[in-house]
């Protein structure tokens, strides 16, 4: 292109007389064009570049998401077991008291280890409901930072846009 350029303006210099101010000052815009066009290169090349990082933390993001979402599926399915249990186990305990007078100091025994039971699994019921309300929180964390980070994303591709229209104007 610059060869071009130069033969181009060679042939016109010989063809006819251009004043040397005039000459310098179309060599000088030649070569501030060409720095502006560089510099141009430069802002895409960086604008790419945190393109590029804000979508793979959005990919991490999203990797670690799936990971939190799938903890909370199965400490949800782990708190349903212990609600069947619990249930089960409450129902025992209703039975024991609807039994006879002849059985009962068996099953005030049993009464005792199913209070016992019942506390222990009211306790993990209690425990897991905390841990659910945690992993709902990094998940909400996690989602606000995935559309933080999209939105990062639409604002690079919005700012490298205009960049690349003042450059064609020129």
């Amino acid at each position: 292109m610059k060869k071009i350029v130069l033969s181009c303006l060679t042939v016109f210099a010989i063809t006819s007389c251009v004043p040397q101010k005039q000459y310098q000052d179309l060599e000088n815009n030649y070569y501030k064009a060409l720095d502006d066009q560089s510099n141009t290169s430069k802002d895409l090349t960086l604008a790419n570049l945190k393109i590029e990082n804000l979508e793979k933390e959005m990919e991490l993001s999203k990797n670690e998401l799936y990971r939190k979402d799938t903890a909370l599926s199965n400490t949800q399915a782990m708190i349903k077991q212990v609600q069947k249990e619990h249930d089960s186990n409450l129902q025992e305990l209703y039975s024991a008291l609807n039994s006879s007078g002849e059985k009962s100091k068996l099953f005030y025994n049993q009464l005792n280890e199913k209070e016992t039971l019942v506390n222990d699994l009211t306790q993990k019921v209690k425990d897991l409901e905390a841990q659910i309300d945690a992993k709902d929180t990094e998940i909400f964390n996690l989602k606000r930072q995935i559309l933080t980070l999209e939105i990062n994303q639409k604002v690079s591709e919005a700012t490298a846009t205009p960049a690349k229209k003042t450059t064609t104007k020129k």
